[in-house]
């Protein structure tokens, strides 16, 4: 069996998951990386994307997260995130409303557009569609 480390995801509301896994790998500022069983302390800073995370049933799964902080440490790994969604809970709909909504304040060009915030949502949309398709893709293949 593969060595394992504690993995705790909390969002401003809540502790999302605690749970023993063999690797992360997140979508850093920097590009994806990868978190293994002891490695070394650090902080990395995170985009809006997919964790892909091994428990320790060895059965991947994904995670979307919009920002944050993946911090390891001796003792486990912790992600700070503003929010954390499993792909079955994303409402593909409702996520694309919210990306048409995102492009076209975008393409609007309003100078009193909070330009940062526009894009931010746009970028959580697309994870979330992204994740969706994705997951429901491989489910197909799998025959799920």
């Amino acid at each position: 069996m593969a060595t394992t480390f504690p993995l705790e995801i909390l969002t401003l509301q809540k502790q999302f998951l605690k749970e023993e896994v063999q690797f992360v790998i997140a979508p850093g500022e920097a590009g994806l990386f990868e978190i293994l069983a002891h490695h070394a302390p650090f902080v990395f800073g995170l985009k809006s994307g997919a964790l892909r995370v091994r428990p320790a049933s060895g059965k991947d799964f994904y995670i979307a997260t919009h920002g944050g902080l993946l911090v390891v440490q001796k003792e486990g790994t912790t992600v700070l995130t503003r929010s954390a969604e499993r792909p079955e809970d994303i409402d593909k709909a409702r996520a694309q409303r919210a990306r048409e909504r995102a492009e076209k304040r975008l393409s609007e060009k309003n100078p009193d557009m909070d330009l940062a915030r526009a894009q931010a949502s746009l970028q959580r949309a697309m994870t979330r569609l992204k994740l969706a398709e994705t997951v429901s893709v491989s489910s197909m293949l799998r025959g799920e």
